[in-house]
């Protein structure tokens, strides 16, 4: 353990300059190229850095500092194909969405919306603005607009002529000689950057000055992320929009509920240890406290989230984790972000029921996925968080093998989302389908029915090869959630073959990770493998009080004194 006298909760920053969102945002509107960090300096803060990560991920390895750090290229795990005479990725209403819902039996919503939070914590690409992409025509290195065709049933989406799909932005002189490469602007950790930031020049946002706590309103009788309070009059009149370290916070309640518990969370840590260390100052609290919520982060997902989503692939492509090894790189692969983890949009269903404490349906009722999407007036006036967490929890989850049409005909008017996934992965020039079959060890496809142990619907594989040409050109998010779900799992093989072994290098490429000898002592690590979403429900819901026993499994509900917690006395110093 190290020495108290030893740990700076404060980084000096002297000795560099680190990248701030706005100043990403700048460029990309003036030069339509985004900035990259290029520099580390990790032994002026060394002390720091030993006990604490920085904000933006420098330096997590501190030989090579910039592995992992916000600002910086995805990896890839084969060489882009960049076309630019791709056929119309007219696909995704005629083969990926489905009228019909299949649900899974056993596990519930809360999981699809952990999914959400968590690419939300790995990724966020900077796009080019949308308002550079406001007519029907391509324009190179910005726009790739989808034409709707005559034979579109839908007639809402044919009086618009066309998609309109704004590029990924181009980090600044990548594109020209060398292959366009795309922008991560968050830490390729699980360290809760959607709640602080990825940059130290940010986090003031979102801290509360020099306290240990995260900002937060009081209004309509709720703990809320900030908001201007002044623009809400009425739940008629209420265009509420939350500041978090995730600007896409906004994007649909379900999410904007996870934030909150988790600022609460934070908050409700910082005041412990503020009552069992009077003496720590508002850096340590505020550190200390973001430290335990990185590794409860961790914890739910190794532990609840990812065996579930991977089923027997998880033993295959995780395993057990063996320590930190600073060989490995935890930068995302571009797959991984712009395919294989959509595949949670498929777990996205029409209708969220709200409930009471008695797990009856409130008197404002349910709402759809689309009435909840960019409208926190829903949760503002609608009871707040728990309504929405307690629906989620009885809702069984959608499986992923196909898109409601929420998302592929009445998402934001007229934006079929399975479309711009497609489109995003020929934005970013990811090779087909079979290639990474090929890569997974799968067999050899040269036929559509090569397909038929991964894809056994046989129609499903007709209409692959009614609009697709030849295996070859199949995309690789249309193949890859197609497939069957390998077995107790989510995903097919293929989308577990590049998830697994991410969330693998995530995890041993983190000397972060909280289960890393030195990182918590022996009896810290004790009480955070005690942690569980269902205590985070417990904890920081306004007035929920039962749960299921493990929160993402349909179940009979559980006292939350029956719940396990982390006994923070092991924080007193």
């Amino acid at each position: 353990m190290i020495h108290e006298r030893l740990i700076f909760s404060v980084e000096d920053l002297s000795g560099r300059r680190p990248l701030t969102h706005a100043e990403v945002v700048r460029s990309n509107t003036a030069f339509g190229c985004v900035p990259r960090l290029d520099e580390a300096e990790c032994q002026r803060s060394l002390c720091y850095n030993l006990y604490y990560r920085t904000m933006d991920g420098t330096c997590n390895n501190l030989f090579q500092p910039l592995r992992g750090a916000a600002f910086r290229p995805y990896n890839r795990l084969l060489f882009p194909e960049y076309d630019d005479k791709l056929s119309e990725p007219v696909v995704s209403r005629l083969i990926l969405s489905s009228q019909k819902t299949v649900q899974h039996p056993e596990y519930n919503a809360l999981l699809m919306q952990w999914g959400q939070f968590l690419i939300h914590e790995m990724a966020k690409t900077t796009l080019v603005p949308s308002a550079q992409c406001n007519i029907c025509q391509n324009i190179r290195g910005r726009c790739m607009t989808v034409p709707i065709l005559q034979l579109d049933s839908n007639d809402k989406f044919k009086s618009n002529n066309c998609i309109r799909v704004s590029r990924s932005s181009a980090i600044c002189g990548s594109g020209n000689q060398k292959p366009r490469q795309q922008l991560n602007e968050n830490t390729n950790f699980i360290d809760g950057s959607p709640i602080y930031g990825s940059s130290v020049g940010d986090l003031h946002k979102f801290r509360e000055g020099k306290t240990g706590f995260l900002k937060t309103v009081f209004f309509n009788g709720f703990r809320l992320l900030p908001f201007n309070m002044s623009v809400c009059r009425s739940a008629a009149s209420c265009p509420a929009i939350f500041v978090a370290g995730d600007s896409r916070v906004n994007l649909f309640i379900g999410l904007s509920s996870y934030q909150i518990l988790l600022t609460r969370e934070h908050n409700r840590l910082a005041s412990k240890l503020q009552q069992l260390n009077p003496h720590w100052d508002g850096d340590r609290l505020f550190m200390e406290a973001r430290k335990i919520v990185g590794a409860e982060i961790q914890a739910i997902t190794y532990r609840e989230f990812l065996p579930k989503i991977l089923g027997s692939a998880f033993a295959k492509t995780i395993g057990e984790y063996h320590g930190y090894n600073p060989n490995i790189d935890p930068t995302l692969v571009n797959e991984f972000n712009s395919a294989a983890f959509r595949f949670g949009h498929g777990m996205i269903q029409e209708i969220y029921p709200r409930l009471d404490q008695n797990f009856r349906d409130i008197s404002l009722g349910s709402f759809s996925f689309v009435e909840g999407t960019q409208h926190n007036d829903r949760l503002i006036f609608g009871g707040g968080i728990d309504p929405i967490l307690r629906g989620m929890m009885i809702l069984p989850v959608k499986r992923s093998q196909r898109l409601t049409s929420a998302i592929t005909e009445n998402l934001f008017g007229n934006t079929d989302l399975g479309t711009i996934n497609i489109q995003r992965g020929r934005d970013h020039g990811l090779p087909s389908y079979t290639r990474f079959r090929q890569f997974c060890g799968l067999s050899n496809a040269t036929t559509f029915d090569h397909f038929s142990h991964e894809i056994m619907n046989p129609q499903i594989r007709a209409k692959l090869q009614l609009i697709y040409d030849t295996p070859d050109k199949v995309d690789l998010f249309v193949g890859g959630l197609l497939e069957d779900p390998v077995q107790d799992g989510f995903v097919g093989p293929t989308f577990a073959c590049i998830i697994g072994p991410q969330f693998q290098r995530t995890r041993d490429g983190d000397r972060f990770y909280y289960e890393n000898p030195g990182i918590f002592t022996r009896s810290q690590l004790i009480e955070i493998r005690k942690i569980s979403f269902s205590r985070l429900l417990c904890d920081n819901g306004d007035n929920i009080n039962h749960v299921p026993r493990e929160a993402f499994r349909i179940g009979q509900m559980t006292s939350c004194t029956q719940i396990p917690q982390m006994d923070l006395t092991k924080w007193k110093e």
